[in-house]
């Protein structure tokens, strides 16, 4: 009975294998998983043998859609990489603005602290100046009231001499009247 069983499996598997041959078989390798563009075309009434792990089946309108879609993900990736390089030079150019303004900064910051520097001196100049005029002034102001004081002094003095004189003058002239 075993041999029998035997010979029943061996006679069925070469009537089978015998039909693939007859009718081409196309094997695809296991290779193909790791290929790189387009895939292989199948024809309608073929058989394949896939030694891949994976197989996916797509139509012609689906094959055409993903085309496009990866066609149209290849123009982004270098619109993409054009993007970033301009970003990049935009971004180093901002960068070297940003050196060149931090070095105009601290010149002008040197140049104010300097003119601040100047305008102190100027003002302590003009403080001491002021001060003297101040002095000048407050001198020339008691010299003014001595003089002042000195000038009524010397009015009334004057005055006191004119009526000492008329006085004296009148008496000498009652005397040399009274005398004669």
């Amino acid at each position: 009975m075993k041999k029998i069983i035997f010979f029943l499996i061996f006679a069925v598997s070469l009537s089978y294998g015998q039909d693939l041959d007859s009718l081409k078989v196309i094997e695809i390798p296991r290779s193909y998983a790791d290929r790189v563009g387009k895939p292989f075309r199948v024809a309608e009434d073929s058989l394949y043998l896939f030694r891949t792990s994976e197989v996916y089946l797509v139509n012609v309108k689906s094959f055409e859609a993903l085309t496009n879609v990866y066609l149209s993900t290849l123009d982004q990736n270098k619109m993409t990489k054009d993007l970033i390089e301009k970003y990049t030079k935009t971004l180093s150019r901002n960068i070297d603005l940003e050196r060149k303004l931090k070095i105009n900064f601290r010149a002008s910051d040197s140049l104010d602290l300097e003119v601040y520097k100047r305008t102190q001196t100027t003002l302590t100049n003009t403080q001491r100046a002021l001060d003297y005029t101040i002095n000048s002034l407050e001198k020339a102001s008691t010299s003014l009231e001595i003089v002042d004081k000195n000038a009524k002094r010397q009015r009334r003095k004057s005055a006191f001499e004119k009526i000492l004189f008329a006085i004296g003058g009148v008496g000498i002239g009652v005397l040399v009247g009274v005398s004669l």
